[in-house]
Parts: C-alpha cells; structure tokens; sequence
C-alpha cells in the first residue's frame, strides 16, 4: 500500500500533499536543488513548517562558485540592462543557478569576504559595503566607508559621494598629527579595490525572532592602507580600528571551541611574516595576544615573495594550517610580452606548514613552532577534506564519504579563486585564476561545468557556502 493509501484509510477522506508525513518531507527536501527548496515552504503550511525544522538541523550544502556575468547577454530586453540576477555553479551538480539579488545591481557588486554560514560581503559602486544572504536575498548595510579614518568623502551639491580621498597616514590618531603622502582621489567605484583586501564575517547575522530585525553580527576588514584592521559590530555607526599600522595582516578566521564554533566573536589574524594573533571581539576595546610565531616560506617561494599569498586554516581547535599559495608568471600563455606592471600569475602549488597548541618545539617566545607538512603527509593532515581559498573565510571542508558533508568535492584538494590584487582594469580585463589542485599528484582543473563562464572576468569569483537559513 502506497504512502497516500495509507493516509486515505486512516483519515477517512482523500489526502492532500499537506498530509503527508513530516519525514517523508524532510527527505524530500534534502534531495532539491537549492532553487527548489526556496519554492518548497510556499506550497502550504505544512511545508513551511518542515522546511523550517530541516533547515534547523540540515547538513551544509556543497559550496557554490559566483560566477562572473557574460557581458554579451541579453537580460530584461537589453544588453545594456542592469543584472538583477547572480549565477552560481554548483559544485556537486557542475549546474549553474541564476538568483535574483536585491538593490544594489548584482552587476555593479564586488565581492570581497563570503562566511560558511551562506554570507557574502559585498562593495557597491560607491564602494558602501552589505552583508548579504544571496539564497534569500537578506540584506544588511555595513556602517559607511567614510567611517574610516583614512577615507574622506567628497559630497556634490546634490548631497551624493562625488569622489574619495584616501590618506596614507603612518600614525593611530584618525592621521591628524602627520601625513606623509598627500591624499589620493579616487571615484566612488575605485575607492573598493584601494581600500579593502579582505573581509571576514566573524558572526554571521541572525534573527532574535521570526520576524525580527537582523542582529548579532561582526565583521573584520583588513583594509588599506597598511592592511590594517577594523571592526563592526550590529548597531555600530562607524569602523573602529583594532591595531597600530605596525602589522600587515593578511588573512584572519574566526576561532572555535571544542564545542563547535562560537559566538563569542573570537578571531585569529595573521600577519605578513605568519605570526597569529587570538583576539577577544567581545572586549571593549578588543584584545590580543600572540599564539603562534612567524612561518619561513620554502627558499623558492620566498624568491616569488611578490607572487606568494598566505591563508590561515582552523582544522580544529588548537590546531591550524598555514597555507602559500605559490603563483608563477602567466606571460609566457601570450605571444607578446606584458608589460611589467601587467604580469599575470597563476597557481602552481601551495606548501602547508602546520601548528598545534602545546606542541613540543618552541620558539624563543615559548610559542610553539610551525611544521611544514610535506606531500605525503598532506592527506593525513587534511583527514581526506577539502581547502578553500581566495576572498572566502580560508576553510577545511569535509567532502563526501569524509565526513558526508559536501558532495560532489575532491579529498587532498585546494579549491582556489582570485584574490588579486585587483584593480578596476585587472577585474575588467583579465581572465581570474581559478581552479582545483590535487595535492596528490599537483595536478590541476577548473571546477567541473566552469570552463566557459570563467572566459569572462567580472565580477571576480568567489566561493559561496549556500544556506537557506537568515
């Protein structure tokens, strides 16, 4: 007897799809592509309800690539239209997915931070940051960028951002005691590729009730100039600065607990020379204190400093991974020879160095030493997951079969995107370097179904860890 039968003899009347059986619906629902599970609560009450108890406790869907637009399209009857609409490759189905994106333009959004709770940091063309659920369509307004010490805006008789000024100023008093380089101008489109290297959702937003505002959040920028840091917080109306320019920071994650990851807004940064920080986001002001000592690339990456970028990895609580992204010259692809400022770069290999708290090695500052993790010790260190680097929180993703959390991904691997540096012409002109390493055999693949849509350049790719949830 089939599923409705049984309904129909036990109710004594005809069943409706309302009536089927909330696992029957759980089970449904985990099978759909995301598109469909956002039209899945819609069908009745019922539905909405066990849409809303999956998504409580549903397991994290496989990672998505933001892809850039193809600038011959034609959407809303005109090519010179503004997209409204977003693509997204799914990993585990190589399908692209087009979303409908709020105000501001899809088409006119950097991305430059996205979170494993589904959350994008995006920059407009007046280079104002949001937080930004692109499942959803959430949306949050990050405090202005004028906020900033370094960032003058220059108003118009209408009242609107008609240019930036951005000081590079070596002092910690908002730069009023000395400038030493006079400020540049910049138009409201410009100012988002000086200014922000990257940003981390330390606390990704969230409802206090169902139909409350959105709240709890924290975000780390690493801006420029100096790749400084400065912090906001929900309800913030400003950036507050958390450091001296002494340090270059490059990549920070938030910190978990033994427990899973936190909300008490704990964030591990990294600098220049691999030296990390822990700081207290809840402290007022927020506090540091150091953890691990500085991390010496290979003599090979070290010679290709210009071209090396480095990401911070939480495997576990009390044990991180630092990672080189090692990129060689992309000239010799052309038949002519760029000019220097115009030298490409690719990824050709990453070298893992690897800390533990308590370790037995330490440093003349007690702190435990880095260990660099060779190729055949990579699979053990990784445990069969996956890395994902770029823009992104600089993630260890289990795949399916590891963990069974995100099918469709390749154990040993570094999923890479483009972060840069861009600039307007470099974002506009110039294919991004994207794509799969095999840590095994260090080969490489673009991500299976974007070989096409990566001819295109704008917006840059970014990694996106879909959820349904606001």
């Amino acid at each position: 007897m089939s599923a409705m039968s049984k309904l129909a003899a036990a109710g004594g009347g005809p069943p409706g799809w309302a009536d089927l059986p909330r696992d029957l619906l759980e089970s449904v629902l985990g099978r759909l592509p995301v598109p469909d599970r956002l039209r899945f609560p819609a069908v009745c009450t019922a539905w909405q309800s066990a849409a809303g108890a999956a998504g409580s406790g549903a397991a994290p869907l496989s990672p998505w690539l933001m892809l850039p637009f193809n600038p011959t399209a034609r959407r809303g009857g005109g090519g010179d239209a503004k997209f409204s609409e977003a693509r997204f490759l799914s990993l585990a189905e190589g399908r692209a997915y087009a979303i409908r994106q709020p105000a501001p333009a899809a088409s006119d959004r950097l991305c430059v931070g996205s979170s494993p709770d589904g959350w994008l940091v995006t920059a407009d063309a007046c280079s104002e940051l949001q937080l930004l659920n692109p499942v959803t369509g959430a949306q949050v307004r990050l405090p202005p960028v004028a906020t900033l010490p370094f960032v003058d805006a220059i108003r118009g008789a209408d009242g609107r951002v008609a240019s930036y000024d951005l000081r590079c100023c070596f002092t910690d008093d908002a730069c009023d005691d000395e400038v030493l380089i006079p400020p540049e101008t910049l138009a409201p489109d410009r100012l988002r590729y000086e200014v922000y290297e990257k940003a981390v959702i330390v606390a990704a937003p969230r409802r206090t009730t169902p139909s409350g505002a959105l709240g709890g959040y924290a975000v780390l920028l690493i801006c420029q100039p100096l790749s400084r840091l400065a912090v906001a917080r929900a309800g913030d109306t400003g950036w507050t600065l958390l450091d001296t320019p002494a340090r270059c920071w490059v990549d920070a994650v938030p910190a978990a607990t033994a427990d899973g990851p936190t909300r008490q807004r704990a964030v591990y940064t990294m600098d220049a020379v691999g030296r990390v920080e822990a700081w207290d986001m809840d402290g007022a002001p927020a506090a540091s204190r150091a953890i691990a000592p500085p991390c010496c690339c290979s003599a090979r990456a070290c010679a290709m400093s210009a071209a090396c970028r480095r990401y911070l990895v939480e495997l576990a609580p009390g044990h991180l991974l630092q990672v080189h992204r090692v990129r060689g010259a992309a000239h010799a692809r052309y038949s002519w020879e760029p000019r220097p400022e115009r030298v490409e770069y690719t990824t050709t290999n990453v070298e893992l160095f690897e800390w533990k708290a308590g370790a037995a090695a330490v440093a003349r500052d007690h702190l435990p030493l880095w260990t660099q993790v060779d190729g055949e010790s990579s699979s053990r260190v990784l445990g069969g997951r996956a890395l994902f680097l770029g823009k992104s929180t600089s993630l260890c993703v289990p795949v399916d079969g590891g963990g069974g959390c995100c099918p469709g991904l390749r154990g040993n691997c570094v999923y890479f995107t483009d972060d840069g540096p861009w600039s307007h012409e470099r974002c506009h002109e110039v294919a991004p370097d994207v794509g799969v390493l095999d840590l095994a055999d260090g080969s490489y693949r673009p991500p299976r179904g974007a070989a096409r849509d990566l001819l295109w350049k704008w917006p840059p790719p970014v990694w996106v860890f879909p959820s349904l949830a606001d």
